[in-house]
């Protein structure tokens, strides 16, 4: 028999060399005992039933595979039955496990691990004292058979409770030993790649990754040096958070609306040259900043600058004011303020009736020679001018005093105002307004004949009427 044990269990650790490779396969178990033994003689007479006696087991486990382990363990204990019986049991027994969490019946990684085992033992009964003599001192086989669980805690230590029947090949006490103990990894796990993740857990065992890809590293598909984990376009390669940006505008070529010519991304991409907000496909002035459909308007009128005859005033005539609303420029209107028209540089038409009763008038003005007063030949054509005003309040007179070249050219001048003015004074007690007349005197200036001759001289002594529009 002994030789049989022996054999057995150097087989069974011939089968664990096949898993030398596993991670972590040797284990320390260190149990608190409890052993139930019966036993009787003469039937009725001794029964060893509650006999419940303390101990210790200590054992070592080896990996063979996902199913079975192997265990060699020895156990100890003192028995006892009030001054019936005592004595010492020492066991020897190496078992085979075979473990339920081997990923056929659960899972392998399961918190809780049932198994059951199997094996062939020794048994010494040693120190038998007490008036019952029926046990034998020494040597006696056994063949352990139980069930039990395993409660993992850490990677590297757990929780196992067992329950074992000895069932004795001899005429030898059966008995029942209940364990409760914790177990200890041997061994430091392997960890090839040195990642921190054991080989066993590890997609990638033989090349370093992070936990939460497996243990494998991150590939870089398009080999554009972002990790796929990190790379918005891992198929295509690129330098904008792994994605293609051809134009280096910071905006990857699928969302650029210019992926060939840098721009901003307030226009999907698509250049603003100058700046004013404007992108150039809708800018009339890619290369000058402005307002005005991307053009300069620097007097804010609608009209851009190129096309604003008055860029610095705004107006509603090619940019330049029209007060009026004549169609004629201010600048070029001599009325700005009076709606006229072009052939009289904007200033209203005059009725061909006022222009003749003006040079009339001209040439019917008389005055005597070194005189302010006026010839009564002269109030016909000052009484129809008179009228016409009346008629028509849109325009006034200018009146404009000359003299002929007799006497001083002081006196001249003074003359002319004096007789500008009895003009004026004379249109004003014919009911015109002092405001819509303006006379001044220029002396002998602008001479309209010649001044040697009575004729030309006469002519000369004259007031001009100018119609005028203020």
């Amino acid at each position: 028999m002994r030789n049989y044990l022996i054999i057995l269990m150097l087989g069974i650790f011939s089968m664990s060399s096949y898993a030398q490779t596993q991670d972590d396969p040797w284990w320390v178990n260190i149990e608190l005992t409890n052993n139930k033994f019966s036993y009787r003689f003469w039937e009725g007479l001794y029964d060893f039933g509650q006999l419940d006696n303390a101990g210790f087991r200590v054992g070592v486990d080896r990996y063979i595979s996902k199913s079975f382990d192997a265990e060699f363990g020895f156990s100890h204990g003192k028995l006892q039955y009030e001054n019936t019986f005592q004595s010492t049991l020492t066991d020897l027994d190496l078992r085979l496990v075979y473990k339920l969490a081997n990923g056929y019946i659960f899972k392998e990684d399961s918190k809780i691990s049932p198994f059951v085992f199997a094996g062939l033992g020794l048994n010494w009964f040693n120190d038998i004292d007490g008036f019952f003599t029926q046990f034998e001192e020494g040597t006696h086989a056994n063949m352990p058979l139980g069930a039990g669980i395993e409660f993992k805690v850490t990677e590297g230590a757990s929780i196992t409770t067992k329950a074992a029947y000895n069932n004795s090949f001899q005429d030898t006490p059966r008995y029942m030993q209940y364990s409760l103990g914790v177990s200890f990894s041997l061994g430091k796990k392997k960890d090839s790649d040195g990642d921190g993740i054991f080989d066993k857990e590890d997609a990638c065992p033989n090349q370093a990754g992070p936990a939460e890809n497996k243990g494998c590293p991150w590939p870089d598909s398009d080999g554009d040096g972002v990790l796929d984990k990190d790379d918005a376009c891992p198929s295509e390669a690129g330098t904008l958070n792994g994605c293609p940006d051809s134009d280096g505008d910071g905006i990857k070529d699928s969302e650029d609306k210019c992926p060939k010519v840098a721009g901003v991304a307030a226009f999907g991409g698509c250049p603003d040259t100058d700046g004013d907000g404007v992108q150039d496909s809708e800018d009339e002035c890619p290369t000058v900043a402005g307002t005005l459909n991307g053009c300069p308007d620097n007097d804010g009128d609608g009209v851009k600058n190129s096309d604003d005859r008055c860029p610095e005033v705004a107006g509603t005539l090619n940019g330049c004011p029209d007060s009026d609303g004549d169609g004629i420029r201010d600048q070029d209107d001599t009325c700005p303020q009076i709606a006229g028209i072009a052939a009289n540089n904007g200033c209203p038409e005059v009725k061909e009736e006022v222009k003749k009763a003006l040079e009339l008038a001209v040439k019917n003005i008389q005055f005597n020679s070194g005189s302010d007063v006026l010839k009564t030949s002269s109030y016909a054509s000052l009484n129809q001018v008179a009228e016409l005003m009346k008629e028509d309040t849109t325009f006034n007179l200018e009146l404009s005093g000359y003299t002929d070249n007799t006497g001083r050219a002081d006196s001249n001048l003074e003359l002319s105002k004096r007789r500008a003015n009895a003009v004026k004074a004379y249109l004003e007690g014919q009911g015109i307004e002092s405001n819509r007349l303006q006379a001044e005197g220029y002396g002998i200036a602008n001479p309209v004949a010649d001044n040697a001759t009575r004729e030309g001289r006469a002519a000369n002594r004259r007031v001009e009427l100018k119609i005028v529009f203020n």
